[in-house]
């Protein structure tokens, strides 16, 4: 009996944190992987306006690298606890 009940609540848990996943996923975020505990969203917030930018200043300095700097600053990663 105690067995059902705490798998009616895990069953309970990760429904909860799967509507959350889905409210993320309709956001623009992608999910990139699921394990028993949590769920993992990563979305990339860069714009090609910014990259233009970045690579007008930066160009002559950094030779690229600059922009590259940005598009891995602009990534962001969440997790939804199960």
């Amino acid at each position: 009996m105690a067995k059902q009940k705490f798998n009616e609540q895990e069953r309970e848990d990760r429904d909860e944190a799967k509507r959350d996943m889905k409210m993320y996923l309709a956001l623009d975020w992608d999910l990139k992987g699921e394990t028993p505990e949590y769920f993992l969203l990563k979305k990339n917030t860069s714009t090609t306006g910014g990259h233009i930018w970045t690579f007008l200043l930066t160009f002559w300095f950094t030779l690229g690298i600059g922009n590259l700097v940005y598009y891995l600053l602009c990534m962001k990663s969440k997790k939804v606890i199960k």
